[in-house]
């Protein structure tokens, strides 16, 4: 029987207005077929069985007439008479669901349909030739391949309006916008998209724009209107279908473009605002009073349950002679309150306790949740830019400090926390809850049973700030972040954060990593635009190479993942967090590509637009200019112990290479290998600066390696002019490898180096009586006195202690003496418990990775190569005391000089102190043009003359003379990557008076906040050494102006964030960049090919260079670098010297013993070590 026929509601379905025109179809004319030139509605047996598998159009026709979900009209083509024009009418989903059951499944067959509709209307009138098909045309469609970057860059700017219902909040965004009305308690001035940023804030929050589904498209139907098409789905509306956008987003304005000061400003100009009850619990709120209240109480009521910010009017009425504590008191105690019902409990013969309801206030502040290295930054904005009483602020940071009770927490515009703090807060009261059985915990009652109880939890909080928030985007998991926030109700929800994801980078962070000549401006618009256009493709084409696809589709699938955790977990936005049965939306399946690369373009671009509120470049380039940015790299040729450490590595290479014959497990390109090459390369890397990492025996083991290696072939006849299993190239290779590790072993200031892992500094002109005393390298025969920088550090403290005896140096050989003792007793090597290392497997003839105990395994010098670098230093800040300036007036008298000489050595006699008063002192860093000091050390003494002539890195030579020349006048940031280079720049630092800080990954949240706040604030530390990885999020380090990157960085979005803590809005001077780059070597290959990779490259290789297949193969093909004949035989050939040669004694600059070196430090308001025992970091 036909589905027409058995089908209710006949009459219904004969309305052919109930149908939406949806395209036409050409499909074969049946032979059978009586159709003419005239319309004639066609039915499900008007398809001939046996043509159904001729068309498979007429499969998916014929279930849908089948269903009555179609009505289809037919004749023959008026141009091909072989052919039959159908003209097709869908049911759509949001009609007659009364009369027609909808099977989600079935609507896979509109969707196959869609695939042979041609909905152009030449198709619908019969007068486009046959073989014409156009696509259901869908409005605003933006290209497939758009990259995520692109799509995020090419974001319209914010444009907001006052129009809206809400006459605070429309006064509020007047407020901004409109300068001549001015804000309020804002000290700085706001630029016009800082205006515009905090506007569109408070429009989002006021009242969301209603958007179209996002899974839902516009199409235009042949006989006029539109439809609403899911793609993925198949469903297709008549009406639209329209959801709420976020109340909050992301701010997501660039680097240094003062996004905290944009919150700031959204918060003032809401000041006092209340959040609106939930929709759930606002029936029957209104309270009933026991008795009849007075008129102010009555009046106090009546402003909260009408949302008046009376904390904005109060403020402004301060000033007048009215007192207004009463009415303050009277509104504080009439906030307006909501109830949540108690759960029904389970139905129980036992005794149950009957839970009471929930009774929660609304609260007009606005939560701030920051990284603890953050907090410091926030004080320091609100301090700046905020009047004192403007805001009433809470510091909840320290974990000592007691959360108050929530009547008193209503009093306060703004609560500050840590992410740790809060996430703490939350831990106590889950860990007291583990019996805890409500099945919402956002609406337990049980914690009072167990203790404590969070009062952030009895508060509907306005809004919530999480500054770099993108650290809680945790797609399909919660981490103990978003649970803990889980937990607080509050009505706006915004995360600030430049770069959500790493893919979504603002593209102006793409020029600081370019090379200029003349400097860039910092918004140069055509180039940005030609950086823009050059990565709009996705890069996930079909001839894009295979691997470079799937790292790309990798990428952009994390990069999505955690903009939907954003979008789901903390700002519940929807349809993408609805629930199952609540019409739920999948992010994965909508808007993660496909396999193939192919996504939903319009519903990413929506999201994006309705989630974010960012700026285009060109933009902001109309309304502030940046100071010029200058980027260079600085080419330097390498010094012989610069050699000698990247030839190691490459011997390393090269042995492992030959030996192994490049099979299997034990070659080190091996992909099981790859954790241990990764970390052998990173080593490499930082031996462009310096590397005290190997040890002659494993240099003599790995010579004896390769010649028995040779030995072996050689007796199986495959000499250097065979074939065989030896490759042409390899005998001398070897043979190379072998003369570099001969000449390696031949230098006695290399072995003593690589023994004490002290960077090599050459001294001239030191006391002919204590050089030996002091020498690293008494074998080596020259003039220049070999020292390392701590050694160098205590000949300086003791000379300097006494400076007014009679002999300064007297002493200074036994004290050499028992210094060296002691640092050769220190670094004599101590046995592991275990080591994994390279061995040499005699059968094979090869070396071998192997797990072995340090009493069996044979190491050779692979094993420390594969290492991490043993970190030679912890203290953070420099001991170094400022300088005296004869100029200035001084506290630092003759008597206290004098009171600080070291116990430990003779002090000088009363009458030594009589008739050797002293002169005022000044720094040798420092020069005086109008008067010169009397110089403490007589000239005809050799300590007068000692001078540090050099040193034996290269880039540190260079580094000390830029600080020298530079660090009076300008303020500088030394970018590095690994510890160990921090501190063997900061011990030579010292060593010239200059005083520093070292930003790394292990200080804690304290002391990095003092950090900062100490260099951006006083002159006392004019250097901060900074661990690169360090520099990625938040810090705003304006106050340098000039930035070196001691290697060049492979990741480019790492190197435009560590430039751009300087190069931002407050910077007040041309920032210069330098990247210092070893001439000739392996670094200056990777930044060659760094510089003309594509986007899709740099995604594929971000983690690690070997992911690149050119830079792994300029790895495998590394060749050692050729010495002179002049650097062998001569010291000083040997060493990177100094423009100008730096004095040593005499200075009066140098740290003194016990001393607290954190007495210079600025530790922000609130910030606290819990102990600070020590200096250190």
């Amino acid at each position: 029987m036909s589905c027409r026929n058995s089908l209710p509601h006949a009459e219904f379905l004969k309305d052919l207005t109930n149908f939406q025109s949806l395209g036409s179809l050409i499909l074969p004319f049946p032979p059978d077929s009586k159709l003419g030139d005239n319309w004639e509605e066609h039915y499900p047996e008007h398809l001939p069985s046996n043509d159904i598998c001729l068309h498979n159009a007429h499969v998916v026709l014929w279930r849908l007439l089948c269903l009555g979900w179609v009505r289809t009209f037919a004749r023959r083509h008026l141009r091909n008479r072989d052919e039959l024009h159908v003209r097709v009418y869908l049911l759509p989903a949001d009609v007659g669901g009364k009369y027609i059951e909808r099977n989600s499944h079935d609507w896979d067959h509109v969707k196959k349909l869609m695939a042979y509709i041609d909905s152009s209307k030449e198709a619908w009138e019969g007068t486009q030739d046959s073989h014409r098909n156009n696509p259901p045309s869908i409005r605003s469609r933006p290209s497939n391949r758009d990259s995520l970057f692109y799509l995020f860059n090419s974001l319209p700017s914010p444009a907001p309006s006052s129009n809206v219902s809400c006459t605070f909040s429309s006064f509020a965004i007047d407020s901004l916008l409109d300068r001549s009305m001015g804000l309020p308690g804002l000290e700085t001035g706001l630029y016009a998209y800082q205006r515009r940023s905090a506007a569109m804030m408070i429009r989002r929050e006021a009242e969301p724009i209603r958007a179209l589904d996002p899974r839902l498209e516009e199409i235009e139907c042949p006989t006029g209107g539109l439809s609403f098409y899911d793609q993925t789905t198949g469903i297709m509306f008549r009406q639209p279908r329209h959801y709420d956008e976020a109340k909050g987003g992301l701010l997501s304005e660039t680097m240094g473009l003062g996004k905290t000061l944009i919150c700031l400003a959204a918060i003032l100009a809401t000041k006092g605002h209340w959040p609106q009850i939930p929709p759930e619990y606002s029936l029957n709120q209104h309270r009933i009073r026991t008795k009849v209240g007075s008129l102010m109480q009555m009046a106090a009521t009546a402003a909260n349950r009408d949302r008046i910010p009376w904390r904005s009017y109060l403020q402004l009425m301060s000033s007048g002679v009215e007192d207004l504590a009463s009415c303050r008191r009277v509104l504080e105690q009439n906030v307006p309150t909501y109830t949540i019902p108690a759960p029904e409990g389970r139905r129980s013969r036992r005794p149950t306790t009957v839970l009471p309801d929930k009774t929660i206030r609304l609260c007009s502040t606005t939560l701030v949740i920051v990284p603890r290295n953050l907090l410091s930054h926030w004080r320091s904005e609100i301090a700046k830019h905020i009047e004192k009483e403007a805001l009433k602020i809470l510091d909840l940071d320290s974990n000592e400090s007691v959360t108050p009770a929530a009547e008193d927490l209503l009093l306060y515009d703004i609560i500050i926390m840590s992410k740790n703090r809060l996430v703490e807060e939350m831990s106590l009261e889950t860990n007291l809850q583990n019996a805890c059985s409500c099945l919402d915990t956002g609406c337990c009652r049980c914690s009072a049973k167990f203790g404590y109880n969070s009062p952030l939890k009895d508060l509907h909080f306005l809004r919530i700030i999480v500054d770099e928030g993108h650290d809680f985007s945790t797609f399909g998991r919660k981490n103990s972040a978003v649970a803990a926030l889980a937990n607080i109700r509050v009505e706006r929800r915004w995360i600030v954060s430049g770069t959500p994801s790493s893919g979504l980078l603002g593209v102006e962070a793409s020029t600081a990593t370019i090379e200029t000549l003349g400097g860039l401006d910092g918004n140069d618009s055509r180039l940005i635009q030609a950086i823009l256009e050059s990565r709009r493709s996705s890069g996930l084409a079909i001839e894009t190479n295979a691997s470079i696809r799937r790292s790309i589709l990798q990428q952009e699938r994390k990069d999505l993942e955690k903009l939907g955790s954003i979008a789901v977990d903390f700002l519940n936005l929807k349809p993408w967090s609805n629930t199952k049965g609540n019409d739920a939306a999948s992010w994965k399946q909508y808007i993660m590509p496909a396999e193939d690369g192919q996504r939903k373009p319009k519903s990413l671009a929506g999201v994006l637009e309705g989630l974010v509120v960012r700026h285009r470049v060109d933009d902001i380039e109309k309304e502030i200019k940046l100071p010029p940015l200058h980027n260079r790299t600085v080419y330097l040729e390498p010094t012989w112990h610069d050699k000698l450490s990247l030839n190691l590595f490459i011997l390393n290479l090269a042995v492992n290479a030959v030996t192994s014959e490049r099979i299997d497990q034990d070659y080190m390109f091996n992909s099981k290998n790859r954790v241990s090459l990764n970390q052998l390369i990173t080593n490499l890397r930082y031996s462009g600066f310096y590397w005290t990492g190997f040890t002659k025996e494993e240099i003599a083991k790995s010579i004896d390696v390769s010649r028995k290696y040779l030995d072996s072939k050689m007796k199986s006849g495959e000499s250097e002019e065979s074939s065989g299993n030896l490759r042409k190239g390899d005998y001398d290779l070897l043979q190379r490898a072998i003369r570099i590790g001969e000449t390696v072993l031949a230098s006695p200031s290399w072995i003593a180096f690589s023994a004490a892992h002290e960077l090599g500094l050459y001294v001239d002109d030191f006391p002919e009586n204590a050089r030996k005393a002091w020498s690293l390298s008494e074998d080596e025969p020259s003039a220049l006195l070999i020292m390392g920088a701590p050694q160098l550090s205590k000949a300086q403290y003791y000379v300097d202690t006494h400076l007014y005896a009679p002999d300064p140096g007297s002493g200074l050989a036994a004290l050499g003496d028992s210094t060296m003792e002691k640092l050769w007793q220190s670094v004599q090597p101590k046995p592991s418990e275990s080591a994994k290392t390279i061995d040499y497997n005699s059968d094979e003839g090869s070396l071998v990775l192997l797990q072995r105990s340090p009493q069996k395994a044979k190491n050779i010098l692979i094993s420390t190569s594969i290492q991490k670098p043993v970190v030679m230093g912890k203290r953070t800040i420099s001991r170094t005391k400022s300088t005296i300036s004869p100029q200035k007036s001084t506290k630092r008298s003759t008597s206290n000089l004098k009171s600080q000489v070291s116990t430990k050595s003779a002090p000088p006699t009363e009458e030594q102190t009589q008739t050797s008063k002293p002169p005022p002192l000044k720094s040798a860093m420092k020069s005086s043009a109008s008067k010169q000091p009397i110089d403490p050390i007589e000239r005809s003494s050799i300590l007068s003359k000692t001078r540090l002539s050099g040193t034996a890195s290269a880039k540190l030579s260079y580094l000390l003379d830029r600080v020298v020349s530079l660090h009076d006048s300008e303020k500088i940031i030394i970018f590095y990557e690994g510890d160990n280079i921090a501190f063997y720049i900061a011990q030579t630092l010292e060593v010239l008076g200059v005083r520093f800080l070292i930003y790394t990954g292990s200080l804690s949240a304290a002391r990095k906040s003092a950090y900062i706040a100490t260099f951006n604030a006083t002159e006392t530390f004019r250097i901060l050494l900074m661990d690169v990885r360090q520099a990625a999020h938040g810090l705003h380090i304006a106050a340098a102006s000039r930035v070196f990157f001691v290697n060049p960085v492979w990741q480019p979005t790492v190197e435009a964030q560590a430039i751009k803590r300087a190069h931002r809005i407050g910077q007040t001077k041309p920032v210069y960049v330098e990247t210092l780059v070893l001439k000739g070597t392996l670094e200056d290959q990777m930044l060659q090919r760094r510089k003309n990779m594509s986007a899709q490259e740099h995604h594929k290789a971000e983690k690690s260079l070997l992911d690149d297949d050119v830079m792994e193969q300029l790895i495998k093909d590394a060749d050692f670098i050729p010495f002179g004949e002049e650097e062998m035989q001569d010291v000083r050939r040997q060493m990177a010297p100094l423009k100008v040669p730096q004095r040593l004694f005499g200075r009066v600059s140098v740290g003194l013993e016990g001393e607290d070196p954190d007495r210079d430090l600025v530790f922000p308001e609130g910030v606290k070590e819990k102990k600070r025992k020590r200096a250190d970091g």
